[in-house]
């Protein structure tokens, strides 16, 4: 099988003063990768856009310092919750109300007047960005919706201008042309603070009758239309329809059941057209459709005393009658004609039908889960502007794509395998993503399938793949998938690797060195993941019999003379590593799943590791980690794996 590229050496201070250590090799990164048993045509994404997509979540993590930072009397001036707990949930829900408004006026070719006049406030791109992480959906909405047709072009701009030009437009002030085209589309303005302090009501149709309803945002008796309790009465005499959540979401589920099938996309109901072998795939989503309806209760009447049946309002009515006004209740008689009563299918499509939005995803909630991953890549300092900005600072973002190739081919070795990527392999994937027309032409070509990602998984199941994920990638590449350390404070990320390695040909600097701190911090600790609080028993027992298994580990290096592991870290997150090869590197991993020996004077990419941490206190002294708090200790790392 074809090795990849290697990374290739020259000297950057050949002529170095005597008795000062030489600098450290520059280095190429390879330009072209194996994917799946093919050659790409270049990286999936570049180490532009990974800066860009950084500086992006710098932003979106100072706007939450920012709200949350705001006092009690801050928070009652722009009418948010005092409970700072619940201030950014509920910040985060008038983002969403603010990108919907945007979304539905976007013009398929306002894109070409660029994004400097196009791009939304950052609280509304925050929103933005997290649906595009949500790929299948992103694309199955702009197929099913032709109100979203404004923003798939939008998005393809958004994701070209990652390399470079998104930066310098967020660290500028906005030109007046942007700040009118915003305040012309929305009628809010264009400060999301400024903004959250003059949005007090939304205009609701109601399920039954669809009066117009003026439901407020929030409400000191927590049933407002952003508060978990949300519930008004229908304003018109003669209606007693109670709107909540459920009765909205029911009335979106019971329209789209109502459309006649045209065969066509829009006809179609959500989670039924978007595969992951065919984008478009209208025929399933007619046969789902139609399989839903079968049941003769279900199929449309004819008007009273006609032969002319219902129009499309009064099917819906007649549907949600059908089901007594409960959503649940349709839901089921939908799936009691599709086979195995519906499978995973009718969760699919339920989910997408959670409240009367114009998107499938719950996108308050999408944002939210997206904003612990953009935390712990803030807290690392990753995020910080000029954290890459030298040759040897990008090696680590060089490697980061290197492992996100790996990562996509091991994918693509074993299509039913659900593999949980570290997080610098997710942040190249979300980069990937951001572009989504290229994400998908580039998982297709190369994988076979179109690759969906998911933000929302159980924090057992993220335990238990995690470990298949790293069994999976060392049978594949040969190395590691993770190692774990602390940071050291004070410097840049390319100033302690550089002096940690050392200089010069010698191939020994690649070992890490023979100190118990380090040597214990290579072992692996717990992922942490999304927390199932309707599953806390589950997630809880998870957590222990991981610790569990820790702890015989232990006993057994211990029985076996082998060294103790000192260091018990907190549950965690995977944090990345750099790796440094240079001269005579033994072997790396090729992305075609084989060991690639190199020469002396070659160097190569491809193994790159991500370690855990649970990033919350500093480093201790030498003698081990203090504590809860580990980060990222940038030391060269050999091809052994110390677990």
């Amino acid at each position: 099988m074809q090795a990849p590229p290697v990374y290739t050496a020259e000297r950057t201070s050949a002529d170095a003063p005597s008795g000062v250590s030489e600098a450290p090799p520059a280095y190429s990164a390879p330009d072209t990768f194996n994917v799946g048993g093919k050659q790409t045509k270049r990286p999936f994404v570049n180490v532009s856009q990974l800066k860009g997509h950084l500086a992006l979540m710098h932003e979106f993590a100072e706007l939450k310092l920012k709200v949350e930072g705001l006092s009690a009397q801050e928070a009652t001036v722009q009418r948010l919750p005092t409970d700072k707990d619940r201030r950014w949930a509920y910040f985060v829900g008038l983002a969403v109300e603010r990108f919907e408004k945007w979304c539905k006026t976007l013009e398929p070719a306002e894109y070409e007047k660029g994004l400097a006049t196009l791009l939304p406030p950052v609280d509304v791109i925050m929103v933005w960005h997290s649906y595009l992480l949500n790929p299948s959906w992103f694309d199955e909405d702009v197929l099913r919706h032709d109100a979203l047709k404004g923003l798939a072009n939008a998005s393809i701009a958004f994701g070209a201008s990652l390399d470079g030009q998104l930066s310098e437009i967020l660290s500028t002030e906005p030109l007046q042309q942007r700040l009118d085209h915003w305040l012309k589309a929305t009628l809010t303005p264009y400060d999301p603070l400024e903004a959250s302090s003059q949005m007090v009501t939304k205009e609701v149709a109601c399920p039954r009758c669809r009066a117009v309803v003026y439901a407020p945002y929030m409400t000191e008796e927590g049933t407002g239309y952003l508060q978990e309790g949300f519930s008004i009465a229908c304003s018109r005499d003669n209606c007693t329809c109670e709107i909540t959540r459920d009765t909205l979401a029911l009335r979106k589920f019971a329209n789209d059941l109502a459309k006649p099938d045209t065969g066509k996309a829009p006809s179609m109901m959500a989670g039924t057209v978007h595969t992951a072998t065919n984008v478009k795939d209208l025929s399933r989503g007619h046969i789902v459709k139609a399989t839903m309806l079968q049941a003769y209760s279900m199929r449309r009447p004819t008007k009273t005393g006609t032969k002319e049946p219902m129009s499309d309002e009064q099917y819906a009515l007649f549907l949600m009658e059908k089901a007594n006004w409960q959503l649940s209740r349709l839901k089921s008689l939908c799936a009691m004609q599709m086979k195995g009563q519906g499978g995973r299918l009718i969760g699919r499509i339920s989910s997408a039908y959670s409240d009367d939005k114009i998107f499938s995803v719950e996108l308050v909630g999408s944002v939210l889960r997206q904003g612990s991953f953009v935390g712990k890549m803030y807290d690392l300092q990753w995020t910080q502007p000029g954290f890459f900005d030298s040759a040897e600072d990008e090696i680590a973002l060089q490697h980061t794509i290197a492992r996100y190739h790996a990562f996509i081919d091991l994918m693509s070795s074993s299509p039913a395998s659900f593999f949980v990527p570290t997080l610098d392999i997710d942040l190249a994937w979300h980069t990937h993503q951001l572009q989504p027309r290229i994400y998908a032409e580039d998982t297709t070509k190369y994988v076979g399938r179109f690759i969906d990602h998911s933000g929302n998984v159980e924090e057992s199941l993220l335990a238990t793949s995690f470990d298949v994920t790293c069994r999976a990638w060392k049978n594949r590449f040969g190395v590691s998938y993770h190692h774990c350390g602390c940071p050291l404070p004070g410097e840049t990320l390319g100033q302690r690797l550089s002096r940690l390695v050392g200089h010069g040909s010698n191939p020994s600097y690649l070992v890490p060195p023979n100190r118990d701190d380090i040597l214990a911090a290579t072992h692996p600790s717990d992922h942490n993941a999304v927390f199932a609080f309707h599953h806390k028993a589950q997630s809880e027992a998870a957590q222990r019999r991981r610790r569990e298994k820790i702890a015989k580990r232990a006993q057994r290096d211990e029985a076996n003379g082998t060294k103790k592991r000192d260091v018990v870290h907190d549950p965690a997150f995977l944090v990345p590593v750099p790796l440094y090869y240079g001269a005579g590197v033994a072997g790396c991993a090729a992305f075609g799943g084989s060991v690639v020996n190199g020469g002396i004077g070659v160097g190569a990419c491809a193994a790159g590791v991500g370690a855990c941490s649970s990033g919350n206190a500093a480093c201790g002294s030498a003698g081990g980690c203090g504590g809860a708090g580990c980060g990222m200790f940038p030391y060269p790392l050999n091809l052994i794996s110390f677990d």
